[in-house]
């Protein structure tokens, strides 16, 4: 059983023993039935197209809880996938494109149960034309929905990609409307997490202000010292409907599916315009500034430390919280996230500029200039100098 229907099981209990201490009696809750659920969006920037087919959870089974792997996004997700299903996309001609199941191709254990990838490459995809979607499992089940692509105007795909100083500039975005569209979707990606919002109208204004509504504590959706793609998307009423409703995780209802026999979604987007943000910010000393290795050798393969004060303590004697980029012998770089309490530093590296991701934890000391310390589970001290 999972950590949140464990959680769930704990409410229901105590809430039955608040029931017998009042003698009101018990009540007994019949079984959720199990339904179908398919998640298939149509993107014209994609190679191939994904339909992910599983079941609701209703308690009956128990799932794993682990770490989530995109390789194999249900079962490590803790849902529980539909393998051996008959998926195909029609297009408007009806001709059609069935789905394989990554499970039966995968060369790593077996995984990607209950994804199904559809050879119809995005190129292929005409703008606003009908498609639809046939799911039959092996029990017999069947499941159909239709999606609509919208039909842009003017695409300007890397039309984004800047520097933005997260103190003082203010990213102006305008796209052109698209026909069949129902709204529009603004994506930014963060090393807490994606910050998503829709919008009806083809131009705004974001600040460097803009809070993660959808990330722990509300950070920042903007990180100085990484590099954060955005993408304005033209979605259809399908996606808008479902995304913007919410889902209880059992039973796959409370939310507006338009799947017939089944649940989910089969929607369409398509992007307007896509960028990387190269995001920085004003750096005041202390322990703002880029620090170099100092000599020739690099513990961790760690050449240079940028690093920026990502938001002062709320109150006395907790920790700055920080934030930065890292550049390695190879000159490759990454975005890092820490925390400063009086002079003491912790730096963790990331991979793939998520929090979650760690590469490497850096612990030292500032001493005026110089940032001394080392690397966990490396041998030898890191020293690194301000420069300017």
């Amino acid at each position: 059983m999972s950590r949140f229907s464990s959680n769930r099981l704990a409410a229901l209990l105590g809430a039955t023993t608040l029931i017998a201490a009042c003698d009101i009696g018990t009540v007994t809750v019949p079984r959720t039935a199990s339904t179908v659920v398919v998640h298939a969006v149509l993107n014209p920037s994609f190679r191939t197209q994904v339909v992910l087919v599983e079941r609701t959870l209703t308690g009956a089974l128990t799932v794993r809880d682990t770490g989530f792997d995109a390789n194999d996004p249900i079962v490590s997700a803790g849902g529980i996938p539909v393998s051996g299903a008959a998926v195909e996309i029609l297009d408007s001609t009806g001709l059609s494109y069935p789905g394989i199941e990554e499970r039966t191709i995968a060369t790593d254990s077996g995984k990607g149960a209950g994804v199904y990838r559809v050879a119809l490459p995005g190129s292929s995809l005409v703008f606003g034309a009908r498609y639809q979607l046939r799911v039959r499992t092996t029990s017999g089940e069947q499941l159909t929905a239709f999606a609509r692509l919208p039909r842009p105007i003017v695409r300007g795909l890397g039309g984004l990609t800047r520097t933005f100083n997260r103190d003082r500039d203010t990213l102006l975005l305008a796209w052109a409307a698209a026909d069949a569209a129902r709204t529009y979707a603004v994506r930014i990606e963060s090393p807490f997490g994606p910050f998503f919002f829709f919008t009806d109208r083809t131009r705004i204004r974001l600040t460097g202000d803009l809070r993660n509504l959808f990330a722990k504590d509300l950070p920042r959706a903007l990180i100085p010292g990484f590099r954060q793609g955005i993408v304005v998307t033209a979605v259809d009423s399908n996606f808008y409907d479902y995304y913007r409703t919410n889902n209880d995780p059992f039973t796959g209802s409370g939310i507006i599916s338009r799947v017939a026999g089944g649940g989910g979604l089969f929607g369409a987007v398509v992007e307007l315009r896509t960028g990387t943000l190269a995001v920085v910010a004003d750096q005041h000393g202390g322990i703002e500034g880029r620090f170099r290795r100092a000599g020739s050798g690099a513990p961790a393969g760690i050449t240079q430390l940028t690093l920026y004060v990502e938001s002062p303590p709320t109150r006395s004697g907790l920790p700055e919280a920080l934030s930065g980029q890292y550049l390695t012998l190879g000159q490759e770089s990454g975005g890092l996230i820490g925390k400063l309490h009086d002079s003491t530093v912790t730096l963790a590296l990331l991979a793939n500029q998520l929090a979650v991701d760690t590469g490497a934890v850096f612990t030292g000391v500032l001493r005026g200039d110089t940032l001394v310390g080392s690397y966990r589970n490396v041998p030898g001290v890191a020293i690194y100098l301000r420069t300017p």
